[in-house]
């Protein structure tokens, strides 16, 4: 049995919204729990640090990585949380293009 926390930064939050084009900056992270690839949980949580005037990215890095991640879909890289999230072996997929939370996941089944 493999389990995957998953967070993906949106808006709203839930499968049917889209990845949001900023990890940092987004209002909600819908986390997905993941079990054998199969989606076992949801829930949708506010960031914290969205208007944060600086330092924000190492902040939802380790915010993240507290709530226990272990992959992050996004439109965007997180370069100044970079150095916490591979020190902690959260996988990043980046995805190019606007596209549904429920579709994104897909990549990593």
């Amino acid at each position: 049995m493999v389990k995957t926390l998953v967070a993906v930064p949106t808006s709203e939050g839930g499968l049917d919204d889209d990845v949001h084009e900023s990890l940092v900056r987004a209002e909600t992270f819908t986390l997905v729990e993941l079990e054998d690839g199969k989606v076992n949980g949801i829930k949708v949580i506010e960031n914290p640090y969205k208007r944060e005037p600086y330092g924000a990215g190492s902040k939802v890095a380790l915010f993240l990585v507290n709530l226990g991640v272990n992959a992050i879909i996004s439109r965007t890289d997180c370069p100044k949380g970079k150095m916490i999230l591979d020190s902690t072996g959260v996988r990043m997929v980046i995805v190019n293009d606007a596209i549904k939370v429920g579709d994104a996941l897909e990549g990593l089944r």
